[in-house]
């Protein structure tokens, strides 16, 4: 029997996530837009995940978002640690400058866990767009998610940076250009 699968909630609710997350950028509101919009999209994808009975959109999505917050967490753990050790070195050998390199040292270190752990979401975030794509049909989720791979992987220079924007964009526009009903056999 067929049976019409309504998708205007979870792509109203991806499409506005898509845009939060794009406006991460902007000064004062971005980390408080970025947060709010992977909500949004976590939303979207466990009522996507429900319409197509396919868990793995969900976790796939969830998997992704839990690799970024760990990397923020890490990096602001290791700021912190960093200004403290600065600080407390600087007070018992002022003007001693040996502490500067291990400083350096943990910061790439720190970097370099970073790109590992960004690449590693954006991964999971791909598979979980091209999941998406093959059961709606719109192949911008597919282009969307590659861009962001891509944009992850090359963050290690800026232009990085502007192809996840295009990558969030594409995947906005997606959003809002998936069918409101798809035929399904129930």
């Amino acid at each position: 029997m067929k049976d019409n699968l309504s998708m205007s909630t979870p792509k109203l609710i991806g499409g506005i996530g898509s845009i939060l997350l794009i406006l991460t950028m902007t000064p004062y509101f971005g980390i408080a837009a970025g947060l709010v919009g992977i909500v949004l999209l976590l939303i979207s994808f466990n009522m996507f995940s429900k319409i197509f009975n396919d868990p793995q959109i969900f976790k796939n999505a969830l998997l992704s978002f839990i690799f970024t917050i760990i990397g923020g967490f890490f990096v602001i753990f290791t700021v912190g640690l960093t200004f403290f050790s600065l600080f407390t070195m600087m007070g018992s050998h002022f003007h001693s400058f040996h502490m500067f390199p291990h400083v350096g040292i943990g910061t790439i270190f720190v970097w370099i866990i970073l790109y590992i752990l960004l690449v590693i979401s954006a991964y999971y975030l791909k598979t979980s767009l091209y999941l998406l794509s093959s059961y709606t049909g719109v192949n911008l989720y597919k282009t969307g998610g590659f861009l962001y791979f891509i944009g992850n992987i090359l963050m290690i220079i800026v232009i990085g940076v502007l192809i996840n924007l295009v990558a969030w964009i594409l995947i906005a526009v997606a959003f809002f250009t998936t069918p409101e009903e798809i035929k399904s056999e129930a």
